[in-house]
């Protein structure tokens, strides 16, 4: 298989384990508005770090504001935050994968644990990290490319809920 196809199919992997791993009914997590709430703050904080300011800029495109089914359950909703920017300097001056991993250990700072490993699929135009805090239940999924405009785009997503929980 080509590598550019298994590095295609690694992602789709990757997308389906995304979606996947966000749907649960543990009574343990906080409701829908509390983890929207958490998710916009821990999303607006890693794009105020320093470590975000290091190696370029990303702007909110959503914030948990409305109810999405995409990815859930009959029945089910979740919230996005999602931001998109750019990195600093020359487009080829960062490894992708050495970007991702500096803003994943800053979630990892705060609790979110990787939940796949995204070796396979880094090369020098593409850096993964997906992330989840245990107890909230919200994920984390950055990319960052270059030679393609948006360098970093960044989705977190609450867990799946029952709708009008």
């Amino acid at each position: 298989m080509r590598p550019d196809i298994q590095r295609l199919a690694a992602a789709a992997a990757l997308v389906s384990l995304f979606g996947i791993t966000g749907c649960s009914g543990d009574p343990e997590k906080p409701g829908l508005d509390e983890a929207a709430k958490l998710l916009v703050a821990d999303g607006e904080k890693l794009l105020d770090s320093q470590d975000m300011r290091s190696v370029g800029s990303a702007a909110v495109t959503e914030r948990a504001d409305r109810d999405g089914e995409v990815g859930c359950l009959k029945g089910q909703v979740q919230r996005f935050f999602r931001a998109q920017g750019d990195l600093k300097g020359p487009p080829y001056k960062q490894s992708p994968g050495s970007v991702a991993g500096l803003l994943a250990s800053w979630l990892r700072l705060r609790s979110y644990s990787s939940i796949v490993d995204d070796l396979d699929l880094r090369d020098e135009n593409l850096g993964t990290a997906v992330l989840q805090h245990s107890t909230t239940g919200v994920t984390f999924a950055i990319t960052i490319r270059n030679g393609q405009k948006p360098h970093i785009m960044i989705v977190g997503k609450t867990s799946c809920y029952e709708r009008g929980a």
